[in-house]
């Protein structure tokens, strides 16, 4: 649940924090009209459909190169026309024949000026400019003026002649008028007949003009940034993303996990020897140097007491201690097990058995000088006293260390000399326990040369880490080389919750300051001194045992403790009633 919170709340942190870094835009827009139908009294809907058509040409013509790069020589623009393009939008409204061009940027007189520029570098390119328009227009109309005029005219003198046809009586005079009336109904029928025509030029649509609607004014308001949506858009996303992934890591992850096997106790048919925890170990970890917390202690000394009914009564025992990947934990697996041995008084001999990339050494802060890569190439022989040289003592009783010593050019020729039962037979007369650390198994075939020399095979697995299909191929590779050795499994790096424990109630870590002392917390020191952790903490508020107060914790030094425990034994002592002495038995 923590990484979908992750997911989701860190998209939305970046993207907030996006918008609140981004200026202000504005948008200015110029609104142009397509064709003349709205301004005929009864349009025609062919041309009302090719006007709309002709607009969404224009749309797409505003943002192509020839439009802006006149824009931006005009202006004086310091941007490409791809980049004036991005800033350009446009909006067609069929229904009224218009073309709106939207313009954004961070300067609102610049979006005005470049929406207006575009405008009119549109009109400049239609093929009927709107001053030839309406020149024509107003040529038109003195026309159908003057044709109005003159036909207004014929009428009054045609009725002016019809009246006086009445009082003619000469026949001559008659046919005169008749032949004059004539005249003036054919000339008014032919002034009547140009004034049709041109009324029909003047009322003429033309789709493909475009005039000026409304010019493009400076905004006075930014656009909305719309933070909500776009947090909320990233959030979402982030989300979306995260269960994507985690649902493609479970379907491709196939490592092996101690919730599934920690009721049946087994793996791939191998019983499983023990579980060590996850321990905080540092970048250069010291084996004297470790501390653990009780449950931790709880958990390694488990798993020493099924490593030792595991080897049963054999003493001396050699353990081939591997893995099928790096970075499973065996150096920690085969340092832990033998700190964990040896106090119990087991004699245990550590051999680093990782030729390629020797790392036991340091753990417990020894050089890496001479080792068993010298005592199997011949470089160095074996004295009758005991310890060798390569040999090393370490500052943890009962515990002795061979490192790899250098590096050979073929670590496999080394192992395959020969030297190696011999040499084992020789550490078996001098410990109770001899722990092998080799490389990892999947890749090298050192482990396999190790293993029929060995009389078990401890295979270390990091809990959520190890691939199961290595794991199956080293199971595999072990059994067929050695059916009859022993195999067992150690699940390593297992949180401690997860730990199927006796609960402690000094669960917690005793920590060393930056000074070298030893500190413990109150929890540590009640399970030292048998009490609750109410009462030491009452103890400490008291004054009654020195402690130091760190926030919201008591810390006690370990040598303050000791002196009270030691202070406490001599009061008992001195205070404790004759009648209920212990009387030594004869």
């Amino acid at each position: 649940w923590w990484l979908l919170i992750i997911s989701a709340v860190l998209p939305a942190l970046v993207a907030g924090f996006y918008v609140s870094r981004q200026p202000d835009f504005y948008q200015a827009r110029a609104t142009l009209m397509v064709g003349t139908s709205l301004q005929n009294p009864d349009p025609d809907l062919r041309q009302l459909n090719l006007a709309n058509n002709l607009a969404n040409a224009y749309a797409r013509l505003v943002r192509e190169g020839p439009v802006t790069q006149a824009v931006i020589a005009r202006l004086g623009l310091d941007r490409g026309p791809g980049q004036l393009a991005s800033q350009i939008s446009t909006q067609v409204y069929p229904e009224a024949q218009l073309l709106e061009i939207r313009v954004v940027d961070t300067d609102p007189r610049l979006a005005a000026l470049i929406a207006n520029a575009l405008a009119d570098e549109l009109v400049q390119r239609s093929p009927v400019s709107q001053e030839d328009q309406q020149r024509r227009q107003q040529f038109i109309k003195e026309r159908l003026d003057e044709l109005e005029v003159r036909i207004e005219q014929l009428d009054e003198d045609i009725a002016q002649l019809q009246d006086s046809l009445v009082e003619l009586t000469s026949a001559a005079e008659l046919e005169e008028a008749r032949r004059h009336l004539q005249e003036l109904e054919t000339a008014r029928a032919n002034f009547q007949e140009t004034y049709a025509a041109l009324l029909g030029a003047y009322r003429a649509e033309m789709p493909n003009m475009l005039t000026v609607f409304e010019p493009a004014a400076e905004p006075t308001a930014p656009l909305p940034r719309r933070a909500g949506l776009v947090v909320g858009v990233a959030a979402v996303a982030g989300l979306v993303l995260a269960v994507a992934g985690i649902l493609v890591i479970e379907l491709l992850d196939d490592a092996v996990r101690w919730d599934e096997v920690q009721e049946e106790r087994e793996l791939m048919g191998l019983p499983i020897l023990g579980v060590l925890p996850r321990v905080r170990v540092g970048r250069s970890p010291l084996a004297h140097r470790l501390r653990f917390r009780m449950a931790e202690v709880e958990a390694i000394r488990s798993a020493r007491t099924s490593f030792l009914l595991s080897i049963g009564e054999r003493r001396p025992v050699v353990v081939l201690v591997t893995s099928p990947a790096v970075g499973d934990g065996k150096t920690f697996t085969v340092v832990s097990l033998g700190m964990s041995l040896a106090a119990m008084g087991m004699r245990v001999m550590l051999v680093d058995g990782n030729l390629r990339n020797p790392g036991l050494h340091e753990w417990f802060d020894q050089p890496n000088v001479r080792g068993l890569a010298e005592l199997l190439s011949g470089a160095s022989q074996v004295p009758a006293s005991w310890p060798p040289v390569e040999v090393r003592p370490t500052e943890v009783n009962n515990l002795y260390l061979l490192p790899a010593g250098r590096p050979p050019a073929d670590p496999t020729a080394v192992l395959a000399n020969g030297r190696v039962d011999g040499l084992l037979e020789t550490l078996k007369r001098y410990a109770d326990v001899v722990l092998i650390d080799s490389p990892a198994s999947a890749s090298l075939p050192d482990a396999v040369l190790l293993v029929e020399s060995v009389d078990n095979v401890v295979v270390v697995c990091r809990d959520g880490h190890t691939p199961a299909h290595l794991l199956q191929q080293l199971i595999e590779l072990f059994q067929a080389r050695t059916p009859q050795k022993p195999l067992e499994i150690i699940f390593n790096r297992v949180k401690v919750n997860r730990l199927l424990l006796y609960p402690a109630p000094g669960d917690l870590e005793e920590e060393q300051r930056a000074d070298g002392r030893v500190v413990l917390t109150t929890a540590e020191a009640a399970e030292l001194l048998g009490v609750r952790s109410a009462t030491v903490r009452r103890w400490c508020r008291m004054g009654k045992l020195p402690a130091e107060r760190v926030r919201w914790r008591w810390l006690i030094r370990r040598e303050d403790l000791d002196r009270f425990s030691a202070a406490i034994l001599e009061v008992e002592e001195i205070d404790l009633p004759a009648s209920k002495r212990a009387v030594p038995s004869s």
